[in-house]
């Protein structure tokens, strides 16, 4: 999960630029949904209200909701070398 995570972190949109009814933003914003919410349940709460008010601010809620994922994948447990 950590690396399903890490790649949503790296290509997160452009949130100053974004259109968040384009088919590629609503898709990003599923994944990283479906990705929070299997992960950690908090986390999920945090950012379904992130969700509910993007369009009001979408830099500041844009920000938030990677900032979810980051504290998501830094919970992840990390995969041992063996």
């Amino acid at each position: 999960m950590s690396l399903r995570i890490m790649e949503l972190v790296r290509t997160a949109p452009d949130w100053a630029r974004v259109d968040t009814r384009s088919a590629e933003v609503v898709a990003w914003l599923d994944h990283a949904r479906r990705a929070v919410q299997d992960c950690d349940l908090v986390e999920a709460g945090i950012l379904r209200v992130h969700l509910q008010f993007l369009d009001n601010d979408i830099v500041r809620h844009g920000a938030e909701i990677v900032a979810a994922l980051r504290r998501v994948e830094k919970k992840e447990p990390k995969p041992r070398a063996v």
